[in-house]
């Protein structure tokens, strides 16, 4: 059976490759893959393709993020309405990645069953949703981050779909769990190392450097990227040592220049996720969104949680009085961390470092769908250009992810996953929320001009 062809016309483009705006080109795909970039004089010679114009509109590769967590369920509390309503909004939360113009996500702590369920059936076609990489479960320390996940039990793990959580204590119990999630479809493996608690409980304990390294050598024989979360120098520097490849989130103290020229030289990168830091300056902001529009991404008690979570930061005094036996943000720390990160990321763009593009969506109180053009608005804040900011989202993510050569410009061969916005990114780069249309694998998965199943 011959591939459908299509051809678009009539746009801006930004390739990911050039970092300006290139006028009087067509892009004719084949199936799910880009066929030709042509210059617009060539348009006769495609007369057989299906003919799209955008308009005037700027077309970008498809966005990818390299840090979520899409099957949290945006379910804090145990109810049944949230146990009755889970699996629906996870489908949501597929769906509404899309919408918003992300194409690939780079999954860093998820429930192993639901979503390499997910996505088999996005890879079918039975449902909406971006490509996916993840790690499956999140490896730890018993009592480390996530504080506020726990150990489900069988029934509760059942549902769920396996531990969001795998914490150990010994670097055996690290191999067996490294290799346990390789052997069930992890593309990455992810640990974490932080020294002080954001919700007010104190020091943490962290892994043993026998745990990393055997995480590591696992990650090593297998063919497999290694994570570390961190949101301190002290993580940085123990991830730097450990050899990981990716450092999630950032430091929120002052990083050394020893620090940084030791991540530059092994060619590690970072996705710094800085809007989760800046999202606590934007508590009204977040809480109108969920008022106003929240049912557009969430289903009834997933949006009564939220708005529930978000008006809590904004009473005083702050935090409760029940601040110890809970798990309350501190939000002082967050915004007063959010000069220091930005100050860091900037310090390693100018040493060279690479730096690509997550939101932490779904992964913590604040951060929904939607608002992934606030990662670029603060890179731009930490001395990216424009452009530079939407490479990183594109073309430098898709090579921290391992994708290099299938997503994350607009070139012959690789995936045909496109994002249309109505202005122009490089003058402002808040047009990234204006998406008018979604394209992915060469089909059309949102046009707000057409009515939506």
């Amino acid at each position: 059976m011959k591939e459908k062809r299509k051809l678009f016309h009539h746009m801006l483009l930004f390739d990911g490759v050039s970092d300006v705006l290139l006028k009087d080109r067509i892009i004719v795909t084949s199936g799910e893959r880009i066929e030709h970039v042509d210059d617009i004089g060539a348009r006769g010679r495609y007369g057989d393709c299906e003919q799209i114009d955008l308009s005037g509109k700027t077309l970008l590769p498809g966005l990818i993020d390299a840090h979520l967590h899409i099957t949290v369920p945006f379910i804090m509390e145990k109810t049944l309405p949230g146990l009755l309503q889970m699996n629906r909004q996870v489908a949501k939360n597929f769906a509404s990645c899309v919408k918003y113009g992300v194409t690939t996500v780079r999954d860093v702590g998820a429930f192993p069953k639901k979503i390499l369920n997910w996505r088999n059936r996005i890879e079918r076609g039975a449902a909406i949703g971006p490509r996916i990489l993840s790690s499956l479960s999140f490896i730890t320390s018993p009592k480390g981050v996530p504080e506020m996940a726990p150990r489900l039990n069988p029934i509760e793990a059942l549902i769920a779909g396996g531990q969001f959580v795998e914490r150990i204590r010994t670097p055996q119990e690290a191999t067996a769990v490294a290799n346990r999630l390789v052997d069930m479809g992890a593309d990455l493996l992810k640990t974490q190392y932080t020294a002080n608690s954001f919700v007010f409980h104190g020091k943490l304990p962290n892994l043993s450097d026998a745990c990393y390294k055997a995480i590591v050598e696992v990650g090593r024989k297998r063919g497999k990227k290694v994570a570390m979360h961190h949101f301190e120098r002290e993580g940085f520097a123990k991830g730097v040592a450990a050899g990981v490849d990716t450092l999630e989130h950032c430091a929120t103290d002052e990083l050394r220049d020893s620090d940084i020229d030791g991540f530059v030289a092994k060619k590690m990168a970072i996705v710094p996720t800085l809007k989760v830091l800046h999202d606590f300056f934007e508590v009204e902001e977040i809480l109108a969104f969920l008022e106003t529009r929240g049912k557009e991404d969430l289903l009834s008690e997933p949006l009564r949680q939220s708005i529930n979570g978000v008006a809590l930061l904004l009473k005083e005094p702050y935090p409760p009085a029940d601040y110890f036996k809970r798990h309350y943000p501190d939000r002082d720390f967050f915004r007063r961390s959010y000069p220091i990160a930005l100050k860091n990321v900037e310090r390693i763009r100018k040493a060279g470092g690479t730096i690509g593009v997550g939101t932490d969506t779904c992964g913590t109180g604040l951060s929904f769908f939607g608002s992934y053009w606030k990662e670029l608005r603060a890179l731009v804040e930490a001395g990216f250009s424009t452009a530079e900011a939407i490479k990183a989202a594109t073309v430098v993510n898709s090579k921290i992810i391992g994708m290099a050569d299938r997503v994350g410009s607009v070139e012959p061969g690789k995936y045909a996953d496109f994002v249309v916005v109505d202005g122009d990114p490089l003058a402002d780069i808040s047009a990234l929320k204006a998406v008018s249309m979604v394209v992915k694998g060469g089909e059309v998965v949102l046009n707000p001009d057409r009515p939506q199943a």
